[in-house]
């Protein structure tokens, strides 16, 4: 049976002529006749007897949340979901500082990345089933299997006997990071009015930006003093706290509430394989390209080439099985056509990517030209940490009392804009307080952009889309975070052989030249005088070429900002 493309939630904002008793309000980003923040308002109300009624009948905040928790604390399930995002995201991180060190021990330095990509890979392809397996199977059953499937991944990381075991264990704990990351923010928008989400989020997202920035000087710092394994089994002891979080204390409270009678069977059978193969298998063949293109491989390869057609193809095909095919979409089309969230994805989308890839272009810069150690380029980290945290929280709490995010949103992609630029003046000379400057701009806009572009997207759809559009708002932020890493790291890769490839020449070259790929820890004690002057003006040039990059990508995300529309922040816990 096929699905009317346009059989949607009701409640959303997207539709024209919805039932929403609050109604909605919006203001187009772009091709505006009045002033930038006139709002174009449209009411409309029930009849008065049934809006009394309605009215009369809807239970309070406190009853909603007494009766999805069971009678746990709201504070104390966030801070055990917390736990496990901060895990999630310091696994995608905490190899900055230590995949050098990795890629010398197994002297596969020119391989390295998988290291990154195949946690991230396997975290973002995996992300946009989560939101939809969570309204079939209940958000207990989903974050169980989340939280599970990442301690043994994680475990398994930490017993890795050689470079190519560790990335299959990181693809394994990537399936669970992915999943604790969209399962949290779901349950957040299941728990907390979306006027309040914002301020919420804000808390959630320093979880995540302490995670993602902490890791590499805590990565530094575990691997100078006890070995890199232990970077992974510190996992295990507070994983347990969100396992027991999610196996005491929540419920499959979304499926108790409409009161599903069907049978297991029949759940499954309501998901959409269709859309869920497409859309995984289009993720997977674009990373794999982006990963594989200018650093393993050439992007005039057959195998990236066909990884690039693949994915425009399956993007193709997921589209229109979302729109003509599926029963149950897996994210309805006219979700992921509407304006205001794909230009939300994209500003997520290319905000993640450079300020991720700086989280691992940056130690390149510490350590191999600067000469620091793990634990010292991971120092400079720190005050990104507490710049991503501010700027979410202080972000959350604008919004919360406004109700306004598209001006901060726009305000926030320029400070980003302006970042990146400041990286590329980075040299051996430029003074600590510049580059810690530049790092806490970076830091602080990120948590800005994180915060408002995924309100924004939620304000703009009813409750029964809130998981399906966290889904889609994670896809895009960690696709963003897999080829911001990929596509920096292919370019400086690039740059340091092919010039090396032409300054050293000799009996000896092709051993210097390896050298300065596969071990850049190491290039001071290993290469002679005259070779490593070479070496290290090759990487200050290569790393330039990455800093570039990420302009490009920040100014994208400013241009994308503008398309945002602005719509009204409900007050109350949607059901």
């Amino acid at each position: 049976m096929s699905r009317h493309p346009h059989d949607v939630d009701e409640d959303s904002p997207l539709i024209e002529g919805s039932n929403s008793v609050n109604g909605y309000r919006s203001t187009s980003a772009v091709g505006g006749s009045g002033p930038e923040d006139e709002i174009e308002t449209v009411e409309i109300h029930l009849p008065d007897d049934e809006d009394n009624t309605k009215h009369i009948n809807e239970p309070t905040i406190e009853e909603v949340l007494a009766k999805r928790l069971g009678g746990a604390s709201l504070i104390t399930v966030l801070c055990g979901l917390w736990v496990g995002v901060t895990l999630a995201s310091l696994d995608s991180s905490i190899v900055a500082t230590i995949y050098a060190q990795i890629g010398t021990e197994f002297k596969k330095s020119n391989e390295i990345i998988w290291i990154a990509t195949s946690y991230m890979l396997s975290y973002t392809a995996l992300q946009p089933l989560y939101g939809r397996i969570s309204d079939v199977f209940g958000r207990k059953t989903a974050l169980m299997f989340a939280s599970s499937v990442f301690f043994i991944g994680s475990f398994l990381c930490g017993a890795a006997t050689s470079l190519w075991t560790l990335v299959f264990a990181r693809a394994i704990a990537g399936i669970g990071g992915g999943g604790i990351n969209t399962m949290t923010t779901v349950i957040v928008s299941d728990l907390v009015p979306l006027r309040e989400r914002g301020k919420y989020q804000g808390y959630g997202n320093i979880a995540y930006a302490v995670g993602s920035v902490v890791g590499a000087p805590l990565g530094g710092f575990i691997t100078d003093n006890f070995g890199w394994r232990y970077c992974f089994f510190i996992n295990l002891p507070l994983m347990l706290i969100t396992i027991y979080v999610a196996s005491s204390l929540m419920s499959n409270y979304n499926l108790e509430e409409q009161d599903v009678t069907s049978s297991l069977v029949e759940r499954i059978k309501k998901i959409d394989y269709i859309g869920a193969a497409t859309i995984v298998l289009a993720v997977v063949a674009f990373l794999l390209a982006t990963s594989l293109g200018g650093n393993l491989r050439p992007w005039s390869d057959p195998l990236v080439i066909g990884c690039l057609v693949s994915s425009v193809i399956l993007g193709i095909l997921f589209c229109y099985v979302e729109a003509r095919v599926a029963e149950n979409p897996l994210m309805p089309y006219h979700i992921i056509s509407a304006q205001t969230p794909l230009a939300c994805s994209f500003v997520n989308f290319w905000t993640v990517m450079c300020s991720t890839a700086m989280i691992y272009i940056a130690p390149l810069f510490f350590q191999g030209l600067l000469g620091y150690s793990s634990t010292q380029s991971g120092v400079f980290f720190l005050p990104k940490v507490a710049s991503v945290s501010t700027g979410s929280v202080l972000s959350g709490v604008y919004m919360s009392r406004t109700g306004e995010y598209r001006t901060l949103t726009i305000t926030a992609a320029f400070g980003s804009l302006v970042s990146m630029l400041c990286f590329c003046t980075w040299n051996p000379s430029t003074s600590v307080t510049f580059m810690l400057l530049t790092l806490l701009i970076d830091g602080f806009t990120m948590g800005i952009i994180i915060t408002t572009a995924l309100i924004s997207m939620l304000s703009c759809v009813g409750q029964k889309e809130m998981a399906t559009i966290t889904s889609m708002s994670y896809l895009f932020r960690s696709a963003g975070g897999v080829i911001g890493i990929s596509a920096t790291s292919a370019i400086f890769q690039a740059v340091v052989k092919n010039r090396l490839t032409e300054l050293i020449t000799g009996p000896n070259a092709a051993e210097y030249i390896e050298i300065a790929r596969k071990s850049m820890t190491e290039v001071r004690s290993l290469l002679p005088v005259d070779v490593l002057d070479i070496v290290l003006d090759t990487y200050q040039i290569a790393l330039r070429y990455s800093f570039f990059s990420c302009v490009i990508m920040a100014l994208l995300s400013f241009i994308c900002s503008f398309f945002i529309q602005r719509f009204e922040l409900a007050t109350k816990i949607k059901k």
